[in-house]
């Protein structure tokens, strides 16, 4: 496996050497993170970083210079940390993948467009119809009942024009996901689900001239911007349906800005003072920003985003849940496109709980070229094994129409 090499860092903690990259988190939830890409040249530059407001970086440990690499790599420290975990396996599968996939095609695009009408009719100042939005949440969880990797693996390769929509399907998705690696009871996917599907609806009350700048936000702006969970509780609690909603619901709302240091938004709270719902939504919120495709930016490899989340443990995120995340997803989730160490192109078509290293791949290339699709489950495997992950545009490969042919 290839080594997470994403680390973010304090600002005061750059040095000349280092190179940052633009991880993709948007500005307006992370304003204090620089992003322009490239090698820090000199302490001037770092200086000037300093003097412009900027509080942390990402920056990746490969392609910095002068920095030391000695002690426990990233790849044994997170080998040891998933094997550490207790072990709790959700049931198996009912179908396969390549059955449940039309089924979760139509729940995901239906949702997607439920998730359109939502938020427009919150810009409008409308209610929310929780009885129809329940309705589609029990659909999300029937999906994933029968095969949680279909709807997953949608959730990161399907493109919709407009994110804010589809990352309001895909955090409910996998809000559904992580609940069921938990072992939570269907009350508590529901919660989870409907939590995941309103997070943010708050911003659709945050005035447009703030939502929609193009600039850089400034400090008045940005308060107002994390007043966003607020402004989505008070707007569901303000109607009927909403007051009847349970509690978990809406501190999942309220809190999935929170950090577990205690630099998170909007009420700054700490450690275990963090809902568990709350926590859940944090981590699967960033997982989705950071390996969804915008009209901006190219996805990051959700590799390379659980990579750098894992980095982000114990500091942003509640200690133990980023960890269990990646165990729930696999290092390589589903629909990754990967190079294996004998040179054949594969596309990961099933999830492995116990072994996150070992998933079930679908053959698509060797050396030569194309060939026909075979699966090749390397949990069996002892020498072959991933040796990185792939652009699937810039290979030629739609993960879909493979996953689809994964019976």
């Amino acid at each position: 496996m290839a080594q997470p090499v994403l680390k973010k860092i304090a600002i005061e903690d750059m040095r000349p050497g280092m190179y940052v990259v633009d991880s993709g988190l948007s500005w307006l939830e992370y304003p204090y993170l620089y992003m322009k890409e490239g090698m820090i040249s000199s302490q001037v530059a770092v200086e000037a970083i300093v003097a412009e407001g900027y509080s942390e970086a990402v920056i990746d440990t490969e392609l910095s210079i002068g920095i030391s690499r000695g002690g426990e790599s990233g790849e044994e420290a997170l080998s040891r940390d998933l094997d550490a975990l207790p072990d709790f396996f959700p049931p198996p599968p009912i179908v396969s993948v390549a059955e449940e996939l039309d089924k979760a095609k139509f729940v995901y695009s239906d949702s997607v467009r439920y998730a359109r009408s939502l938020m427009e009719g919150v810009r409008m100042g409308g209610a929310v119809d929780l009885a129809a939005s329940t309705t589609l949440v029990e659909d999300i969880i029937g999906s994933v009942t029968r095969n949680c990797d279909a709807l997953t693996g949608l959730s990161k390769l399907r493109s919709f024009d407009e994110y804010t929509f589809s990352h309001c399907v895909n955090v409910s998705v996998l809000c559904v996901v992580f609940g069921r690696f938990l072992g939570k009871s269907e009350e508590e996917l529901r919660l989870l689900g409907l939590a995941g599907l309103f997070h943010d609806v708050g911003k659709q009350l945050v005035p447009t001239a703030v939502l929609n700048k193009p600039d850089k936000l400034t400090p008045e702006e940005f308060a107002v911007m994390k007043q966003h969970p607020l402004l989505g509780c008070k707007h569901l609690y303000g109607q009927e349906a909403g007051r009847s909603m349970e509690q978990a619901v809406l501190l999942g709302m309220l809190e999935h800005h929170e950090k577990y240091n205690g630099t998170g938004y909007p009420r700054g709270l700490s450690g275990s003072r963090i809902s568990e719902i709350g926590r859940i939504i944090a981590v699967v919120d960033v997982y989705d920003a950071l390996s969804s495709r915008r009209v901006y930016k190219a996805p990051m490899h959700p590799h390379k985003a659980l990579g750098l989340m894992y980095s982000m443990r114990g500091k942003e995120f509640y200690p133990g849940y980023v960890e269990r995340f990646i165990k729930c997803l696999g290092i390589y989730p589903v629909g990754s496109t990967v190079r294996l160490n004998t040179g054949h192109v594969a596309v990961v078509a099933a999830s492995n709980p116990r072994e996150p290293i070992q998933p079930l791949v679908m053959l698509v290339a060797d050396k030569a070229g194309p060939i026909v699709p075979r699966r090749l489950d390397l949990s069996g495997q002892y020498t072959v094994r991933i040796e990185s992950t792939l652009d699937p545009v810039e290979v030629g490969i739609d993960p879909v129409a493979v996953l689809e042919n994964a019976a």
